[in-house]
């Protein structure tokens, strides 16, 4: 049952009321508390503050949230940006789907209802809880016995059908897995694999979207990109994609550790410059800012440009600053996180952009405009030109059979192939 109740998390005077972060430490399966975050308002406006623990300071291995605008120091850092939150924390907090799943079964929510009520999954290892004495709550994944049963309740949702409180309860354990399309986090195989199956609002004319995202994700490694370990199974007759998340990792004692993770949108707002002046994300940004968040930037940056490219020639216009991140792994070191989200979007037309500018033209994707900034990624325009030829050579040759072969009818797979701009932007050539 869909419920229209307001939760007292919503109420003015909650407004002023800490939120407590813990961290998942590298190499540790449970967290530890990180510090607190508070939010009031005053004669200008809102105001985020956050200040780490002390006990968490003296730690040997305690991580800074934010490397840039959040280093390990006894201060108390504050924000007026993004109504008062600093960008790293939302990363950690439920994206459309997570936020209807909660919606359900506690009530409408604010952004700290939504932290608090993720239960665990969220991207990266932050997590959250209303008093210092208690911990989040535990992580919840799917396992392969209940798969089935998550995924038909997830339709139900779409469908817009009722659920028992038990069951909308039950499906609070996904609300963090994030994204606009239903997700769930599965643990399979000693791994956990973020799981997206057929949503209700696709096209029955192109091909299943779970295939389609497969087949990109594995022809961008082909041309070089860095994605994550998937697979696509059929249930129930239908396909569903899995995705092993860059974000944990299994431990030698049990459990999964936990990676931190910054998106290109928290990378965009660390930029001083971003919180004093308008703002508007670019690909061309986002490599400036991984030569500050990235040790050794250089192959990052690189490949940064030729998932533009990629992007771009398949008509992935999602590529928005949620879609792009850094991820810190086992040496505490962010690097940019493997690619993820890759799909052909359903509005493709003669003229198209992707989200994040790229080029002299903004996110015109065009063959003049691919060409125009690829200094800023370390490439000259013959590299780049270069690149562009090999990635369509790629594309052209094996997209429809890859499509197909993760479980596409192939009058589908072509219905969407036909639609995408690597056509038109050889055609300038």
């Amino acid at each position: 049952m869909i419920s229209n109740k307001t939760s007292p998390l919503n109420s003015p005077e909650r407004e002023n009321e800490p939120l407590w972060v813990w961290v998942y430490l590298p190499g540790q399966a449970e967290p530890v508390l990180c510090g607190r975050y508070d939010r009031t308002r005053n004669e200008v406006g809102i105001v985020g503050a956050f200040t780490y623990g002390r006990s968490y300071l003296e730690r040997e291995d305690g991580v800074p949230l934010d490397p840039i605008i959040l280093p390990l120091q006894t201060k108390r850092y504050e924000t007026a940006a993004l109504d008062g939150w600093f960008s790293v924390l939302l990363d950690a907090g439920p994206d459309a789907w997570g936020r209807r799943l909660i919606d359900r079964a506690i009530g409408v929510q604010d952004e700290r209802g939504y932290l608090l009520h993720a239960r665990g999954q969220t991207v990266g290892a932050l997590a959250f809880s209303d008093s210092r004495e208690t911990p989040p709550a535990r992580a919840h994944s799917t396992t392969p016995q209940t798969l089935e049963y998550t995924l038909a309740l997830h339709a139900r949702v779409e469908a817009g059908e009722s659920l028992s409180p038990e069951e909308s309860v039950y499906l609070l354990g996904e609300a963090g897995s994030g994204g606009v399309r239903p997700k769930l986090t599965l643990e399979d195989g000693g791994a956990l694999w973020l799981v997206k199956g057929i949503s209700v609002k696709d096209s029955v004319e192109l091909a299943p979207v779970p295939c389609v995202e497969a087949a990109l994700l594995t022809l961008a490694d082909a041309c070089d990109i860095t994605v994550p370990r998937h697979s696509v199974r059929q249930l129930d007759g239908k396909p569903v994609l899995l995705v092993e998340r860059f974000d944990r990792s299994p431990l030698s004692g049990g459990g999964f550790g936990r990676w931190r993770y910054a998106s290109a949108r928290s990378i965009f707002w660390s930029n001083p410059e971003v919180a004093k002046y308008s703002f508007q994300g670019s690909y061309t940004n986002l490599a400036r800012q991984l030569r500050v968040w990235e040790r050794s930037p250089t192959r990052s940056v690189r490949e940064l440009y030729r998932r533009v490219v990629f992007n771009a020639l398949v008509g992935n216009t999602d590529d928005h600053d949620k879609n792009h991140g850094v991820v810190a792994g086992a040496d505490r070191e962010f690097v940019l996180a493997p690619a993820f989200d890759l799909t052909i979007s359903e509005k493709l037309s003669k003229r198209n952009y992707l989200a994040l500018s790229f080029g002299t033209k903004g996110g015109e994707i065009s063959l003049e405009n691919l060409l125009s900034d690829c200094a800023v990624f370390g490439y000259t325009p013959a590299q780049a030109r270069e690149i562009i030829d090999e990635q369509w050579k790629t594309l052209s040759s094996r997209l429809l059979e890859t499509i197909v072969a993760n479980g596409s009818a192939e009058a589908a797979a072509a219905r969407t192939i036909a639609r995408i701009p690597g056509y038109s932007i050889l055609d300038l050539g």
